[in-house]
């Protein structure tokens, strides 16, 4: 007997509304949250956003998504500000996906410095793209013991180019994962792998890399908080080799 399989169209807010629940505290869950949809475009009252989550089904929120988007990376131990500097190092353009750990978190609009609507990489079971219009479908084998077709939309070209810069992240933080427990645990089978792949120092050397460049945005964006509204390259040199020199050697 086949499972059956539930469709949740977020295009029918009201339909979906009627499922869900209140919970004011309601918090997104790294292991359980599927889909945060921003609702704010419907005007209805105290529903600025619904999260679906694993095992607490459809939750409605009086919290705009970018509130709770914020509550939720705040309490990481990495930031967007990592994601920042990261496409910038790069060179790659477009939306913030949130990425740390096994959390891939992708944003289905390009504006995130707005409340929008962001779904778990890591959390569903797969998705596909609709070949009716601009929409994506979340595939989630279970929520509640059931089945669960989650259909959201978005623009094909932006979500891909987003997932694949939050794969890139990913790699690139698991790579640097790698490199730590190698240099803390030398004859682990982990350090054994990452030894194998950076046999040249290529990825070790790019790690050196990153760190300069990030610590370089870091100094440019404390100058433009004290008024340096384009600080020179020369000064942003001058107060790297400064604050390097005094913070990075015994004085």
């Amino acid at each position: 007997m086949s499972q059956r399989t539930v469709v949740l169209d977020t295009g029918k807010i009201e339909k979906i509304i009627a499922l869900g629940e209140f919970d004011r505290d309601i918090e997104i869950q790294a292991e359980s949250t599927l889909l945060v949809l921003d609702c704010q475009r419907y005007r209805i009252k105290n529903v600025k956003s619904i999260i679906f989550d694993i095992h607490k089904g459809i939750c409605l929120s009086n919290y705009e998504t970018r509130k709770l988007v914020n509550r939720f990376v705040e309490k990481s131990a990495v930031t967007f500000a990592f994601t920042r500097v990261f496409m910038q190092y790069r060179e790659l353009t477009g939306a913030l996906p949130y990425v740390y750990g096994e959390v891939l978190m992708i944003p289905l609009s390009g504006a995130t410095q707005h409340s929008t609507n962001w779904f778990f990489l890591n959390n569903v079971s797969s998705h596909i793209f609709s070949s009716e219009g601009d929409k994506i479908i979340l595939n989630c084998e279970k929520v509640f013991n059931v089945a669960v077709k989650i259909i959201v939309e978005t623009k094909r070209s932006f979500c891909k180019h987003v997932i694949e810069i939050a794969h890139s992240l990913y790699e690139f933080q698991h790579q640097l994962s790698m490199k730590i427990v190698a240099d803390h645990y030398p004859e682990s089978p982990q350090a054994a792998a990452f030894y194998a792949i950076d046999g040249h120092h290529m990825i070790s050397d790019e790690f050196l890399n990153f760190i300069d460049f990030y610590h370089r945005q870091f100094i440019k964006d404390l100058l433009r908080s004290q008024g340096f509204t384009n600080p020179s390259e020369q000064l942003i040199n001058e107060v790297y080799t400064d604050v390097t020199r005094r913070l990075n050697r015994l004085t």
